[in-house]
Order: structure tokens, then sequence, then C-alpha cells
């Protein structure tokens, strides 16, 4: 039996429409010493960049982005978002 996982939705760059265009948000999911740094690509919307901790920042298409979001959320991180 195949498990399939449910669409994420009320992910938070899918708020704020306006401000995106105008600044560059970042969404921040932190656990103990764990950083996750999410910024949605000015250039393309169907991309959203990655990063954990120092590392470096990685482009993934926003479907793949919304899922790692989502879980991570539902593991037990927490949510901060700057700009």
């Amino acid at each position: 039996m195949t498990i399939t996982e449910k669409y994420p939705e009320n992910i938070p760059w899918d708020l704020n429409i306006d401000q995106r265009k105008n600044k560059s948000i970042q969404w921040i999911l932190s656990k103990a010493d764990i950083v996750y740094t999410f910024t949605r690509s000015r250039i393309n919307d169907n991309y959203v960049y990655i990063q954990k901790n120092d590392g470096k920042r990685k482009a993934y298409k926003e479907y793949e982005a919304r899922f790692t979001y989502q879980r991570l959320f539902d593991e037990g991180y927490s949510l901060a978002a700057f700009s």
C-alpha cells in the first residue's frame, strides 16, 4: 500500500504577495542548532532557495521546496520570518 502525501497548503511564501516584489523575505525554520532558510527567487517565482545552516544556498523548484518546508515543520521546526 502506497502512502501519498497531501499537497502542502498555506506555506508562508504564499502570503504577502505585494511585499514579495519589493523585498526579499526569508523564512527560517530552526530546531536546536539546525537552521533552514527559505527565500523565494526574485527572478523566477517557480524557484525557492534553501540553505541549511551556513552551507551553500541551492535553488529548488517551488513544488519541492513546499514539501521540504512542510516536512521540517511537521518534525517540530519553529518558524521565523525576516525581511
